[in-house]
C-alpha cells in the first residue's frame, strides 16, 4: 500500500515542485531571449546579404547559380562537339596571364668602368655656365 506522507512532507514536496518549475520557467525565457537575439542577427545578416547581392547584380556581376548554369550549359556543348567527332576548343588563357607569358625577361643593363654613363647637367649646372 501507498504510505501515507506528513504534512511536513508534503510541504517539502511542494517546495521543490515550486522551485524545479521556477528553473525551468528562468531556462525557458532565457532560452528564448537568446533565440531572439539570434534571430535578430540571423536577419540583419540575410538583409545585408541581400543587399550585396542587389547591388552586384546592378552592376552586372552574375549570381553563383547562373555561372553554375553557363558551365553546365558549356559542358553540354562540348560532348555534343565530341559526339559529333569535332575536337573541342583548348581552354583559352586570361588576358594578363597572356601578357605576362609574352613579355620577355630584360637583363639589367651592366655598367662598366671604362664607360662612364652620360649625364646631362642639371639647371643649376646649366645657370653657372651660362652666367660665366
Amino acid at each position: 500500500m501507498a504510505k501515507k506522507l506528513k504534512r511536513h512532507d508534503d510541504q517539502q514536496t511542494a517546495e521543490v515542485v515550486r522551485m524545479s518549475s521556477q528553473e525551468i520557467w528562468q531556462a525557458g525565457l532565457s532560452a528564448f531571449a537568446k533565440a531572439q537575439e539570434e534571430e535578430g542577427k540571423f536577419f540583419s545578416m540575410q538583409l545585408f546579404e541581400e543587399r550585396v547581392l542587389r547591388a552586384l547584380s546592378s552592376i552586372g556581376v552574375p549570381t553563383a547559380k547562373e555561372v553554375e548554369a553557363l558551365t553546365q550549359r558549356v559542358d553540354e556543348l562540348t560532348r555534343q562537339v565530341i559526339a559529333l567527332g569535332g575536337t573541342p576548343a583548348p581552354a583559352k588563357k586570361p588576358a594578363a596571364a597572356k601578357a605576362a607569358a609574352k613579355a620577355p625577361v630584360k637583363p639589367a643593363a651592366k655598367k662598366t668602368a671604362a664607360a662612364p654613363a652620360k649625364t646631362k647637367p642639371t639647371a643649376r649646372a646649366r645657370a653657372k655656365t651660362s652666367a660665366k
